[in-house]
């Protein structure tokens, strides 16, 4: 479905009249690849380069060196008849669902948009499909008239993700999706995104800084540390068994080592610890 070959990049150092030298690399070498049906965790703390081969695979940032394929074709090095072809089977889901909408639009406007812009559907059958979408992902086809302010945080990332499936794509980049949701409405998009990934055969790139959300969704996972791949895993167990430094600090941030920094699971009420069971029982399987 998707191969990275070999992809570097690096920004210029802007000066105050021009632009001259070059900033240290951001990517090194980036080589991996995703299967039909498979979700990639690409996992790493802040500043580790994962949001720029994030931009890199979807096609907004052309690399300084290297190669992006996706369903065959060269991102960078095709005609725009394919390329749009292609991008309606690649779409994403970013961090911070309030940014990624237009504030002005509801949700069936927002779901609607790529719609519009690939299909000639009737304004009855557009709304029907909006309606089938929004149902899809766990909300209700009158939420369409709703603005986003008008949703929690967990709900408009629902719509979010409604728009990225409204095209049937092959692939969706998850960008750190669910790290601004509390632990309750993480599980609950991590449900989500399962079952939509078994229903419509999607692949999954999920970058994520949360080990315990990748070993919840993600069939394989890289860790990246200063633009370059220092670890893969192909389980749960091997990617917590690494001495890395870097994959150590991932580990260390799921839960504090000291415990008078722990929440004592018998201050849970009933509703917290069914759901904080139910995480990390997924995330084990």
């Amino acid at each position: 479905m998707l191969q990275v070959n070999n992809v570097s990049h690096s920004y210029g150092r802007r000066s105050w009249l021009s632009r001259s030298g070059t900033s240290p690399r951001v990517l090194t070498d980036i080589s991996l690849e995703i299967g039909e049906g498979c979700c990639l965790g690409l996992l790493g703390t802040s500043g580790a380069g994962k949001s720029t081969l994030g931009k890199i695979i979807l096609g907004l940032e052309r690399p300084a060196r290297g190669q992006v394929i996706f369903q065959g074709h060269d991102l960078y090095n095709t005609d725009r008849t394919t390329l749009r072809k292609l991008r309606r089977d690649l779409q994403v889901v970013f961090q911070d669902c309030y940014s990624a909408v237009n504030p002005l639009m509801t949700a069936a406007q927002i779901i609607g948009e790529p719609l519009g812009n690939y299909e000639r559907l009737s304004p009855a059958e557009q709304q029907h499909r909006i309606g089938e979408l929004l149902e899809q992902v766990g909300l209700t086809a009158e939420d369409g008239s709703k603005h986003p302010h008008q949703f929690s945080g967990g709900q408009l990332q629902r719509v979010n993700i409604a728009r990225a499936i409204a095209l049937k794509p092959r692939m969706i980049v998850l960008d750190e999706s669910v790290s601004s949701l509390d632990m309750v409405n993480q599980s609950h998009i991590l449900n989500l995104l399962a079952e939509l990934q078994s229903v419509h055969q999607l692949s999954y790139l999920f970058i994520t800084h949360d080990i315990r959300a990748a070993l919840t969704l993600c069939d394989r996972m890289v860790v990246m540390d200063q633009g370059k791949i220092v670890h893969e895993a192909d389980t749960g167990e091997s990617i917590l068994e690494s001495e890395h430094p870097a994959v150590r600090q991932l580990a260390a941030a799921v839960l504090p080592e000291h415990p008078s920094r722990r929440i004592a699971w018998d201050r849970l009420d009933e509703t917290e610890q069914q759901s904080a069971d139910e995480y990390s029982s997924f995330g084990r399987k």
